[in-house]
């Protein structure tokens, strides 16, 4: 009787713990389904615009998010972001470059990265670049994703303290997993994203194939190449695996600059003919989906079969969908993405002469983006390390 009693009480048990371990794999995946829209302040802004001014197609376009995020989502199973090429995408939305010279500059950045993955260079580049000077890239970027989400059109900044206020409660409250998706909503009810316009369409809509002419290759490597080859070293490569294996130790030989190097350039080599915009992973990415709960390249993958979806059942009609986003709550995630990112917590923990390093390269982003802030803070922190070293204040 006993032994009887013993069964079922070991039963029972193992039926609560199996009832908890389930209960946890569906917090965890509203937590990544939440976080996959993290994102949106880097991606939505960027993407219209190219549709809009550039003329891209949006249906070649989303085909391409989507097969770079499942691709990524596979080979890194941890939320490593995918994103627009930030320096030609401005050059689009500009009008400086045309949609197919875009295609062109996405297939010549992928030989590119291509090559790069199979040397050391990458590596080489990264061991030449300080801490301190690293820490000031990702005060840097947070700066650059905060100015360029201020620059929406029609905003309520009453509206974005509201949804910020409401995002920082969620993360204390049991909503916390899906916090990304409660300000969506929120925003949605506010600010009223018009809907109503938008239908699917009949059948399923797929991409064309478009070969760029020469002049486009031209034109791609005379103007926008080089531009965007210095900031996708910098913040799509190095400083993407920096801040992932900080997040992810235990998968530090897996998150390198080499593998980030050779799924963006297979994804932009292969999708860029289908009418993708040329992509890359980046660290404002990785904090955003990071801050929000996920842990897994679940996120990833969610949002990279959302792109499918938008684009395979509403065809042209997707821009009018990814249009009805308030922008109250494309600026609320990327501002709390950007306060994580710059992590002033442990800015204020380092020495004082790493910190005025960190504060000097802050105004050339605004001169010179990106590349000239590190190029100043490179020779910034020659001169410091130079200075204490010397016998005189040794």
């Amino acid at each position: 009787m006993n032994n009887c009693n013993l069964f079922k009480y070991s039963s029972w048990n193992s039926l609560e713990i199996n009832d908890t371990v389930s209960a946890r794999s569906h917090t965890k995946l509203a937590t990544e389904c939440s976080a996959a829209f993290a994102d949106l302040g880097t991606f939505l802004p960027l993407v219209l615009g190219l549709i809009w001014v550039a003329g891209m197609d949006p249906v070649g376009l989303l085909y391409g998010f989507a097969g770079f995020a499942l691709l990524t989502a596979v080979v890194y199973r941890r939320p490593i972001p995918v994103q627009p090429m930030k320096a030609v995408a401005a050059m689009g939305i500009a009008g400086l470059i045309s949609a197919e010279t875009l295609i062109a500059t996405g297939i010549l950045m992928g030989i590119i990265l291509l090559a790069l993955s199979q040397t050391g260079r990458i590596e080489q580049l990264k061991q030449w670049i300080p801490k301190t000077v690293l820490h000031g890239m990702r005060v840097a970027l947070a700066i650059t994703l905060v100015v360029s989400t201020l620059q929406l059109v029609e905003l309520n900044p009453i509206g974005v303290l509201l949804l910020l206020a409401l995002l920082i409660a969620l993360q204390w409250s049991a909503l916390r997993s899906i916090s990304a998706l409660v300000v969506l909503i929120v925003g949605f009810l506010m600010f009223g994203g018009d809907l109503a316009s938008v239908s699917p369409h009949w059948g399923w809509s797929w991409p064309s194939f478009a070969w760029p002419a020469l002049s486009a290759f031209e034109a791609a490597s005379l103007e926008a190449v080089l531009p965007q080859l210095a900031l996708t070293l910098t913040n799509a490569l190095i400083l993407t695996a920096v801040v992932a294996k900080d997040y992810f130790p235990e998968d530090s030989e897996r998150l390198t600059e080499r593998r980030f190097a050779f799924t963006s350039g297979l994804a932009n080599l292969c999708l860029a003919p289908i009418g993708a915009m040329p992509m890359c992973h980046g660290a404002g990415g990785l904090v955003a989906h990071r801050a929000l709960g996920s842990q897994t390249g679940w996120s990833i993958a969610f949002f990279g079969l959302a792109c499918l979806a938008v684009a395979g059942f509403f065809g042209v009609q997707a821009t009018v969908l990814l249009a009805s986003v308030p922008a109250e709550v494309v600026v609320t995630l990327m501002l709390y993405a950007a306060w994580v990112l710059a992590d002033p917590k442990s800015l204020l923990k380092i020495r004082p002469s790493c910190r005025a390093v960190i504060v000097l390269m802050i105004p050339f982003v605004w001169f010179g983006g990106l590349f000239v802030a590190l190029l100043v803070g490179l020779a910034a922190e020659k001169l410091r390390t130079r200075w204490f070293l010397s016998p005189a204040n040794s």
